[in-house]
Order: C-alpha cells, then structure tokens, then sequence
C-alpha cells in the first residue's frame, strides 16, 4: 500500500506489463516500417516512372562530360556490385533456408516416429524393471519358504543349542553312563577270562620254577666249597621265583553277574535312544509342531504377493497408458505429416524457390547489366556514341531498377507477414521452450486453465463458471490437482536422468494409486511375528529319566563293579609273572659257567639249567604274557569308568531330573524366544527385499533421460530446424530488400553512364555556329557535336586560345 492507501502492483506485475509493452511497441515499430515500405515504395516507383516519363529523374537522354565522369562511373560500378553482391548473398542464403525447410519437412516423419518409438522404449523397459522388481519378490518368498521347509534346522537347532547348558549336557553324560554298562560287561568277562588263566598258568610257573631251583642247586653241589662263582650262583638261586601271587585276586563272578542280569532285564539300547532323543529329538518336535504356523507364514506370502502385484498391475498399467497415449500422439503427428504437410511441401518449396527467383531477377540484371556495361564501355566514345553493347547494359540495369520496383512492395509484404510469424514464436515460444520457462507461465501455473476458461467466459460472456485446477500436470499424472507437480521440475530431473521415484516424488505421492510407500507397507504388512506366536512346541511328555532308566542305573550301581579292588589287581599285574628276567638269568649262568673248567660237572650242569630255564620261559611265561596285558588293561578301563560309580550315578540321576524338570517346564519359553529371533531372520529377507527396493527407485528405476531426449528432440526440430529455417528465409529476404533501395540508386546513376545520350550537354551548340539557320531545327535528330568535341576532325586543326578556354571549361 502507498501512502495514499492505494495498492501497488506487485513487481511481478510490473515485469509483466512492461515486457507486454516493450513487446508490443517493439512489434508495431517493426510493422509501422514494413508497412510504410510496402506502401511507400510502388508510389515512388510511380512516381519516379513519370518522373522519368517527363525528362526528369535521370530520364533526359543528356550527359554532361565532365573529368570526374570516369571516376564517379567506376564509384557507382562497385558500389553497385558490392550491393549486388549483397544481394546474391541474402538470395542465396534465403534459398538455402528455403531448401533446409523442406528438409526439416522432410525428415519431420521420421524424426517424430524415431522421438516417440524411444518414449514407448522407455515406457517398456520401465515396465520390464518393474515385472523384475516384482519377479524378485518370489526369490525373497523362496528363501523364506526354504527356512520354513527346514525349520527343523534353522529353528529346531537353534532352540536345542538354547537348552543344551541346562539339558543337553546331562543328558550327554546319562547317556554315555548307561552306554557304559555293555563295555562293563565285556570288560569284567575279559578279567574274569584273564585271571582264570593267569591263576592256573601261575600256578604251573610257580612248580617249574621250583623244580628248576633245585635242579640248579645239586649242580652247584659239584663245585668246591670255595669257588666263589658258585658261591655268587648260589646266592642267585632264589631270584628263580614266581613274581605276583595272583591266586590272592578274588573273581569278579558276581559282578559279572549282576550286570549280565542288568543287561538281561532292561533293553539298554532303547534306554538310551529314549534319553537321547529327549534331547538330540528337539528339532524334529518343533518341526511337528509347526506345521500350522508354516502353512500360515506361507499363505501370508501368497496373500501378499498377490496384493503386491496388484499394486505394481496398477503402476504398470498407468505407466502402459502414458505409452499408448504417446502412440495416439504419434499417429495423430503421423498423419497430419503424411496427409497434409509433406503432399503441399512441394508446392511450399515452388512458392519459396519463386521468391527467391525474384530477388533473382535483379540479382541478374545488374550483374549482366555490369558486364556489358564494362565490356563494352569505351572511354574514347562520347555519351552520344556509346556502343549497343554499353547502351545494353544500361537497359538491364534499368530493368533491374524496374523489377526492383515492381515486387519489392510484395516481397516485403511477405517478409513482414512471415515476420509476424516467425519472429514471435521464436521470442515468445522457442525461447521458452528450450529454456522450459513457458511452463511456468502456462500448465505450471496454479488454476491457469481456469484462468483461461474465465477469459473466455468473459469475453463470450456465456456465464459457464471455469473447472477449478490448480495444478493441471499433477491432476493429469497423479490425479490430484492440488499436487504440485510442475513440467519443468520433470524435465529438469529427467535431463538429469533421474528415475520415476524423483521426478513424480512416489515416496510422498501416489502415481496410478500406487506409491513406493505403499510398495514398502505392503512388504512391512508381512508380519511374520505375529503368525509366529502361536507356535508352541509342548515338551511336558519328554521323559529324560523314566523309571526304567532309574532302576537300571540303581542296579548298576548296586551291582558291586565299583567295589572291586582294582588298586590289588594293579599291583599283582605290576609284579609280573617271575621276580626276574628268565632269559637274563639265563644268559647270567652261561656267562658263570665259562668259568668253569670245560666239560666238568659244574660247568655242563649249569649250561643244561640255562637251557632249561630259557626253555622254561619260552613254554610257561610267553604264553601268559597276553592275559596279563588283558587283565591290566580292563582293570584300568574298569577303574576309570565305574570308579566312584555310587556317587556319579546319584548325582547324575539327580541332574537328569533336574533337566527334565527344566526341558518341560522352561523348553516352551525357549522355543518362543528363539521363534522372535527366528522371525526377525524372516523378516530380515523382506526388509532385504525392502531396501533392495528402494535403491532400484532410488538410482535407476525409470531412469527418465529419454524424456527429456524426446522433449529436446521435438524442440530442436520444431526450433532448430524448421522454425529457424523459416526464420533465415524471410530474414534473408529481407536482407535483400535492405539493398534494394541502394541497388536502384546506384543502377539509375550507373544507367546514365552506360546508355547512348541523344545529347551531350544542356546546350549542344557553339558560339561560332550561331548563324547556322533556323531551318536545321526541323531535323528529326539532333545536330552532330561540333567539331571541336570530335578528335578526328580537330586532329589538324589548331585552336585558338578561345577553343582552348572551353575546352578547359568542359
């Protein structure tokens, strides 16, 4: 507001207004020219035909010989063959343009059919990416189903491995206990077996040993009392001993008893695969389990996907709408090309090649006009008896001056028309398209159809109230005007090959009712948690420890293999079978009886109890060598595993109690948590699908280049090539016009030096022929010049300094 009060106009207003004023005076300054050319020039051409008709203008047929007549002659030459040069120049070009027309005309079809085949292209491979995108959601279904086909593995083992501190390891370690009884068993046989026959075996030793002590000590009777070597023997005799007294191990008959018993009365296999399989079965139970829950999850991702392509189906089919549009558009530009414009482009081309052959003509006469001219012109003649050929090129030059007047009013009549045309939609629409300001102006602009339907409405004054829209690109496209989708902000992402995402802003709009939001929720809708709830997996039927399994491990323990005294049986096996080495002692006694003198009773006495203990070793100890290494061996395979057996049991079946407590009360709870996390790996796979998803729109999805390609396209035929062309032509028709007022100038001045004058002067007499009579004036031509203007009669004569002044003078 001013101070006044009243409102000012907004600047952009003011912008407005004076660019509509500056334009429009712009344009009537422009016409007010042309028109006073194409008015002001037949008058003077008729003018200047009477004036000439009536001896004025140059139409007297006198020339005065002056000395700058060769000079000005030689100006007026290239001046006017520079003009006509400029002439030719703007003749040719407008030519060129007239041609370059008629190829843009030409070449419309098929650029136009080329532009719209590579929208259809994109709108097809948009599509494509969208049936991929789509396809995609069957390899995340797939992979999902997959883990729900194995969900003995995927969540099974994750709920066993979730139990296995509190469960699996007792169970383990009953299991492995109650697989102990079997090598029990063939353990205690194998001792029972061993020290049967290390106890007879010993017992054999123990009599040939003896034996073999007395043997040797009759032979060492034979030595002398003093020998110190049978002395040394003697003192060795008794190391001939048995070594571990094994007939003091008691058996393990009862023992072995008890355990066959065991074994007799409960299937301990079975007994063991129940334990086991109360927990290495917990994948297999939550697989029976969930057979509802998984027929659920997968009916939700049909359900979903059958919505999920619906919504692509509708974005599909919009996007497939706009492409059958763009075929309408093309048939319809199709046949108005074939039809109307390339048929008439012929005669088009005919009208332009006219014109141009009329600028032509002048073109024509003035360059003939100066050759004969040139060619022709004698400097020795006088302007009376110039040859035919210069008077020729005078004539052709005063022809050109002629036609020059006699088209230039309708010449410049059509470049005026053709500038009405041209000019303003090169300013006010080609401007604006290539820098995509018209569309700000024009469908950008909020309610500016109904601004347009008011103007209208007002001048028709029919009353009709104009359809509110306020944007009409977003009414068109999203159907919602009050979207303030803009041409230009698309045509600018899609220069920027920007995909559908950007340029139609699908995260907050809908395109064909559907939106990447939408897309998002209905993946987001795939709630794998709540069909996961109801999973319960009932574990209180899981028996770790039945009584079956109780009894035989209290029989086991009570079966007395722990009571054994292993640490006895150890220490008789540790003593060996004789107190020393049998073939050491041997070798012992050979060496001692090389002391003897050969062949004497000591000597073949104690090489024949060497022998015989060697013999003694190899029938009696070798063979019980084997029981001793069985014995010991299940003694300490015995010792390790049913060692403290009483105390390991209570506390292992106390334990498996514990745990079969914990697997039914707490194994519920268990599957359940690991069922969340469980489904969040699920859910991982849409969310995957999701962001996969968003990155497609996000970088090529749509990838809009070929829009703006096409939208360039058009522009540059319709500007470029077809208006510009236009353009060039009427300019270079006007550029000709430019000279033409210069080119008749000079062509009337240069006509008068090349036509024959019928005088040479103004007054064609001398002062000394003032008494020739009147009655030479009857004469249908004019007097000859006088003497003194023609060379070859004054070439002898002498003149006076009278002569000489005037000749000066001319």
């Amino acid at each position: 507001m001013d101070r006044a009060g009243y409102a000012r106009p907004s600047t952009g207003d003011l912008q407005g207004t004076d660019q509509n004023c500056a334009v429009q005076s712009w344009l009537g300054h422009l016409c007010c020219h042309r028109i006073l050319f194409i008015i002001i020039m037949p008058i003077v051409g008729l003018c200047f035909c009477c004036c000439r008709c009536c001896g004025n203008c140059g139409g007297k047929m006198q020339q005065t010989v002056r000395d700058n007549m060769v000079c000005k002659r030689r100006v007026f030459e290239v001046f006017l063959f520079v003009v006509t040069i400029l002439i030719a120049v703007g003749m040719v070009f407008a030519f060129l343009c007239n041609d370059a027309l008629s190829t843009s005309v030409t070449q419309a079809n098929t650029t136009i059919s080329g532009t719209f085949q590579n929208v259809r292209r994109y709108f097809n491979n948009t599509k494509t990416q969208l049936d991929y995108i789509v396809d995609q959601y069957d390899t995340m279904s797939a992979a999902v189903n997959y883990d729900l086909d194995n969900i003995d593995q995927t969540l099974g083992v994750a709920v066993q491995e979730r139990l296995r501190p509190q469960v699996g390891t007792t169970v383990n370690q009953l299991v492995d206990m109650i697989n102990t009884v079997e090598p029990t068993k063939a353990a205690l046989l194998a001792v029972q077996i061993a020290l049967g026959q290390l106890q007879t075996g010993a017992q054999d030793l123990n009599t040939a040993l003896a034996d073999q002590r007395t043997t040797l000590n009759a032979t060492l009777n034979f030595c002398q009392p003093s020998d110190t070597v049978c002395v040394n023997l003697r003192k060795d005799v008794n190391q001939l001993s048995p070594g571990g007294d094994f007939s003091t191990l008691n058996d393990v008959n009862a023992e072995l008893d008890a355990v066959n018993n065991l074994l007799q009365s409960y299937d301990i296999s079975a007994i063991a695969e129940m334990a086991s399989n109360a927990f290495e079965g917990i994948p297999n139970r939550v697989q029976n389990y969930s057979t509802d829950v998984v027929a659920d999850v997968k009916k939700l991702l049909a359900d979903n996907k059958d919505v999920f392509g619906n919504l692509s189906a509708s974005l599909n089919g919009q996007v497939q709408a706009i492409a059958n549009s763009t075929e309408v558009y093309q048939d319809a530009a199709t046949q108005y090309l074939v039809k109307f414009v390339i048929p008439n482009n012929m005669y088009r081309w005919y009208a332009g090649l006219g014109l141009c052959c009329l600028v032509l003509l002048v073109v024509v006469f003035n360059l003939l006009g100066l050759i004969f001219g040139l060619c022709s012109y004698n400097s020795d003649h006088t302007p009376t008896t110039r040859t035919c050929g210069s008077t020729t090129g005078g004539n052709l030059l005063m022809s050109s001056v002629g036609f020059a007047f006699l088209f230039c009013w309708l010449l410049m009549l059509l470049v005026t028309i053709f500038f009405l045309v041209g000019s303003p939609m090169e300013r006010f629409m080609c401007r604006p398209l290539e820098t995509q300001e018209i569309f700000a102006e024009t469908i950008d602009k909020p309610y500016f159809f109904q601004m347009s339907m008011s103007s209208n409405n007002s001048n028709s004054q029919s009353g009709t109230p104009a359809p509110s829209i306020k944007y009409w690109l977003g009414q068109l496209l999203l159907q919602d005007d009050q979207i303030p989708m803009k041409a230009g902000d698309i045509l600018r992402n899609c220069s920027e090959n920007k995909g559908l995402l950007a340029v139609l802003q699908l995260d907050r709009y809908s395109f064909g009712g559907v939106n990447t939001t939408d897309l998002l929720n209905q993946i987001n809708n795939i709630n794998i948690d709540d069909q996961l709830d109801p999973l319960n997996v009932d574990f209180s039927t899981v028996k770790v420890l039945d009584q079956d399994t109780r009894d035989s491990m209290t029989d086991f323990k009570d079966s007395g293999v722990s009571n054994i005294d292993f640490d006895a049986y150890l220490a008789e096996v540790n003593k060996g079978l004789t107190q020393v080495d049998l073939p050491t002692y041997a070798q012992g006694l050979r060496t001692a009886a090389d002391n003897f003198q050969p062949g004497s009773n000591p000597e073949t006495g104690v090489r024949n109890n060497a022998n015989k203990i060697d013999q003694l070793h190899t029938t009696k100890v070798v063979p019980l060598l084997d029981d001793v290494d069985v014995l010991k061996n299940n003694i300490q395979q015995l010792k390790q595993t049913v060692s403290d057996l009483q105390t390991t049991i209570d506390t292992l079946l106390t334990s498996a109690q514990d745990a079969e407590t914990y697997l039914q009360n707490e194994g519920g709870n268990a599957v359940k948590e690991e069922a969340k996390t469980y489904g969040n790996t699920l859910l991982g796979y849409a969310q995957q699908y999701a962001d996969w998803i968003m990155v497609r729109f996000s970088d090529d999805f749509g990838g809009c280049k070929p829009v703006s390609d096409a939208y360039q396209s058009i522009v540059l035929l319709a500007c470029s090539y077809f208006l510009d062309a236009f353009n060039g032509f009427w300019f270079g028709l006007g550029w000709c016009l430019l000279f033409y007022v210069p080119s008749i100038i000079f062509g009337v001045k240069l006509a008068k030096h090349y036509r024959r004058m019928d005088y040479e002067t103004e007054y064609d007499y001398d002062y000394r022929y003032e008494n020739v009579p009147m009655s030479n004036m009857d004469r249908k031509q004019p007097s000859a010049p006088p003497a003194w203007h023609r060379p070859e009669i004054t070439r002898g004569w002498q003149a006076g300094p009278e002569e000489i002044e005037r000749e000066s003078v001319l």
